[in-house]
């Protein structure tokens, strides 16, 4: 596996607890040899999301609200006074036909990142290393009512009483930035933030290697120097600020230019304390502040197997591709008020099917043939979730630079 000697590490560097991460092999860095590297990259298509039931769906269509009279009624306590006043007027209920639309949601979340990553091999079978990625995310938000009736409510009943034409007059979008502001929440807008994000440290330990086969164990621990979960801010990204550790098994099998590497994984979270907001009832969607509790949250425990496939060109050029599948288990919630906890957990348990491609060009062998002037390797990598349960889908693109000396 010419081309894609030495690129273990900075392959195994994540910019989040997402796995965006380049194709497994099972190389170390020599001994007493250290490796800079930098890796930039993008996250798109995470504004749609494979649901319960696996149907992919954009987020707008996902978090849209329909606001026919029964859901008015459990958003505002007010609207049973508006719904009992028209269905006065006649006899054709009309208040239980009011429906004020649809409230959608229109939501471009993007992620972009750089992380230099650092790599030293302290002996020919072990190498340690650690990464730090810088982050940016922006999301474009929107609110827009459509599908509803009012208006037919508007010609009929406008000028007979100050509340009701006030009533009428509820446009969705502001009401619902009120409705937020009145519960604690920050007004949903725009978002463009840049941070740095979870530190990550990585040991890779080779326990055989006889140029044909391979076995190592990498370790992977995630430190939560990233941004804290925010229960105030819908539209935060709230995946950062973890502690796990990603325990990894991968062996690799050379046949002819052909390297087949299948792995496992397991990533194991460690509890933490967050303020989260407790909902009161399943049909809570917006708990108010009076439910905020600083509680323990147990992420759910995550297992993965794969295999990667690379195809050594010559000794410059490689080609790789691979899948993996993830199960995690669900999430989990303790408090001391005894509420409900247990709603926290609803559509926590996930899976996906990742598909990946990648292209590598390598400079070391020509640099000891003295045909280069540096030892280097450049990857490019797509992947994207081909199916999945309870996750966002994610478009990954990633470029890495990796040098030696």
């Amino acid at each position: 596996m010419k081309a894609v000697v030495l690129i273990l590490i900075a392959s195994s560097f994540l910019f989040s607890a997402k796995r965006a991460w380049a194709l497994l092999s099972t190389e170390t860095l020599p001994a007493g040899i250290s490796s800079p590297s930098f890796r930039y990259g993008n996250l798109d298509g995470i504004s749609e999301r494979y649901t319960e039931d696996g149907t992919l769906v954009k987020l707008g269509d996902y978090k849209s609200v329909n606001f026919d009279a029964q859901t008015l009624q459990k958003f505002n306590a007010d609207a049973q006074k508006l719904i009992n006043a028209l269905n006065k007027f006649g006899g054709a209920k009309l208040g239980d036909k009011l429906n004020l639309g649809v409230l959608r949601v229109e939501t471009k979340p993007h992620v972009n990142y750089f992380a230099p990553v650092f790599a030293h091999g302290i002996t020919a079978k072990w190498t340690l290393g650690m990464g730090v990625p810088f982050v940016n995310y922006t999301n474009k938000l929107s609110l827009s009512q459509q599908f509803s009736n009012i208006e037919y409510y508007r010609k009929q009943f406008s000028g007979i009483n100050p509340e009701l034409d006030q009533a009428l007059a509820t446009d969705l979008g502001k009401a619902t930035n009120e409705t937020l502001a009145t519960k604690g929440y920050k007004k949903l807008t725009d978002q463009n933030s840049s941070f740095v994000g979870d530190v990550q440290l990585v040991s890779v330990y080779k326990f055989f290697d006889d140029k044909k086969t391979a076995l190592i164990y990498q370790a992977q621990v995630n430190l939560p120097t990233g941004p804290a979960y925010d229960c105030d801010n819908l539209a935060a990204l709230n995946n950062f600020g973890r502690t796990n550790v990603n325990n990894t098994v991968a062996y690799s099998y050379k046949f002819s230019k052909f390297t087949a590497v299948p792995f496992v994984s397991y990533i194991l979270n460690v509890p933490d304390q967050v303020t989260e907001r407790v909902p009161s009832n399943p049909d809570d969607t917006l708990p108010d502040a009076a439910n905020k509790e600083g509680i323990t949250r147990q992420i759910g425990n995550s297992q993965i197997a794969g295999g990667n496939l690379f195809y050594d060109l010559n000794d410059e050029l490689s080609f790789g591709t691979g899948y993996e599948f993830a199960n995690k288990e669900a999430d989990s919630y303790q408090g001391t008020r005894g509420l409900r906890y247990d709603l926290l957990s609803r559509n926590t348990q996930s899976n996906y099917h990742k598909v990946k491609a990648q292209i590598i060009y390598s400079t070391v062998s020509s640099y000891f043939k003295k045909k280069s002037l540096l030892p280097m390797i450049a990857s490019l990598e797509v992947s994207d979730y081909a199916y999945g349960v309870n996750v966002e889908r994610q478009l990954a693109q990633e470029l890495n630079l990796m040098l030696f000396f």
